[in-house]
């Protein structure tokens, strides 16, 4: 499946916007998404036609213009790029916060993981696979420390219940009872 890439801009009502056109085989509509360092990604089936895509972005010019003003105004924690050398000490960091963590809510929980790996993954915070493994973004020791604990704990009761069920947040408001809020906060960042 290959997928054709190419960079584009639009003017729209005066201002020049730069997007990133990614054609795709088996794509059946128009989709548009803001990154987090507010670039704009326009995904589109192989042979549909520019002047539609203009179009369609034209139609979504007010959204378009408040989502970028929005990350220009309030940057995503995911917008910034780090060096190679920054990201390796994050990661660092991120480990020992972990697994110091883990260890001690894991002694409200008693659950038993593969292993812990630290990633530098573009918009999650963290995973556990089904084998029983705990993925984490290497940005959580860039977080205020109850936000970070909130993100482990998530990750550590998937272990008993990979789902987001009524007993899955039960689990989890064991130790953090104001889960619920700092859910809130965590997507704002």
């Amino acid at each position: 499946m290959k997928i054709r890439e190419s960079k584009k801009s639009i003017d729209l009502e005066g201002q020049k916007y730069e997007y990133t056109l990614r054609r795709r085989p088996r794509v059946r509509y128009v989709r548009l998404t803001i990154e987090h360092d507010g670039s704009l990604v326009v995904t589109a089936p192989v042979t549909y036609p520019v002047f539609l895509i203009k179009k369609f972005l034209s139609s979504r010019f007010k959204w378009i213009y408040q989502a970028v003003e929005k990350v220009k105004t309030n940057p995503s924690i995911f917008g910034f790029k780090h060096s190679d050398r920054q990201i390796k000490e994050y990661k660092k960091s991120t480990r020992k916060l972990v697994e110091q963590r883990i260890a001690h809510f894991n002694q409200y929980y008693n659950f038993v993981f593969n292993r812990i790996a630290i990633r530098n993954q573009s918009s999650r915070w963290g995973s556990c696979s089904s084998s029983k493994n705990l993925n984490f973004n290497y940005r959580i020791c860039l977080l205020p420390s109850e936000l970070a604990d909130y993100i482990i704990v998530h990750e550590l009761c998937h272990l008993s219940e990979m789902n987001h069920s009524v007993k899955f947040w039960q689990l989890v408001e064991r130790t953090i009872p104001e889960h619920k809020k700092l859910r809130k906060e965590l997507k704002k960042i």
